[in-house]
């Protein structure tokens, strides 16, 4: 962390450090750092820590800054920066702002994505060392052996207005497009359009299960005549029996849910070059003094 702020100081920021010591504390500080009208929140920490944070930020002129001191660091892949924490504070202090959309789940802001199903039966099921010794490949390991044995749920679902039934194993509604920081599953998904790219998938067969799994790591899902791919601006799902909920990797409770899209809603830093999900978000000036990290 010294080399991140002699770095920081060294362009010209005036920055103030600020540690975390308990469940709640980044939301806390990320609204005290909008009170006093600092112009960026760096967050040294992980896609968790960085959730905390946008609690604080939503609606603000604040902006967001995200450094890879975590285990999966999927906003900071997301966005292309190097996971050299001193580099990736280099990129970021020299590169730009832009506005983009959040999710919301049962009241949760998410800046990646939110899932039911699957992937947040592995959330639940990777404890904190194993997450942070293996990475993506505990959540991807995970979501496999879950899978075998997850036959999924019927669903009531309501997509801007209209009413369906379907079975599903998972729902996966991103805001941007990499899950668990490796593949891709809402591989459309703008960060700017003022909607949540949806995909559905049934899993009626352990069979189906494993042949979404095996298409989702070679981008070819969309494919699958089983599977559902959409854009909403709110879906609301509810399941028999009911499915967990997971929010930029943590998890946020079970069904019924409520997600729908915040436009505009947070400004973050990125580097020179905007990723394909952020490349349509308006750009706004980069006059970024005063920071706390």
């Amino acid at each position: 962390m010294q080399r991140v702020a002699a770095t920081l100081d060294e362009l010209g920021w005036d920055v103030e450090a600020r540690e975390t010591a308990a469940r709640g504390d980044a939301t806390a500080l990320a609204r005290e750092a909008v009170a006093r009208g600092l112009d960026a929140v760096l967050v040294a920490g992980g896609d968790g820590t960085v959730n905390e944070t946008i609690q604080g930020l939503v609606g603000s002129d604040v902006a967001l800054g995200a450094l890879p001191l975590g285990t999966m660091n999927v906003w900071v892949r997301e966005l292309g920066l190097s996971l050299d924490p001193v580099e990736a504070v280099r990129q970021l202090a020299t590169g730009e702002v832009r506005r983009i959309d959040l999710g919301r789940a049962n009241g949760r802001y998410f800046l990646l994505m939110a899932g039911l199903g699957l992937d947040a039966e592995a959330v639940l099921a990777v404890d904190g060392t194993h997450k942070r010794r293996f990475g993506p490949v505990a959540i991807i390991v995970a979501g496999l052996f879950v899978g075998l044995s997850k036959s999924g749920s019927r669903l009531r679902v309501r997509i801007d207005g209209h009413s369906s039934e379907r079975r599903a194993a998972l729902v996966t509604i991103g805001n941007t497009r990499l899950w668990a920081g490796t593949v891709q599953i809402t591989n459309r998904a703008s960060a700017s359009d003022g909607l949540l790219d949806v995909c559905f998938f049934p899993g009626r067969t352990w069979l189906a299960r494993v042949r979404h799994f095996a298409l989702v790591m070679i981008r070819r899902h969309e494919d699958d005549p089983e599977v559902t791919y959409l854009r909403a601006r709110e879906i609301q799902i509810s399941a028999r029996p009911t499915l967990p909920l997971q929010v930029d990797g943590e998890s946020h409770g079970t069904t019924p849910a409520r997600i729908g899209i915040v436009p505009g809603a947070l400004r973050v830093l990125v580097g020179h070059k905007a990723p394909p999900a952020l490349v349509d978000a308006p750009v706004e000036p980069l006059h970024l003094v005063r920071a706390t990290l």
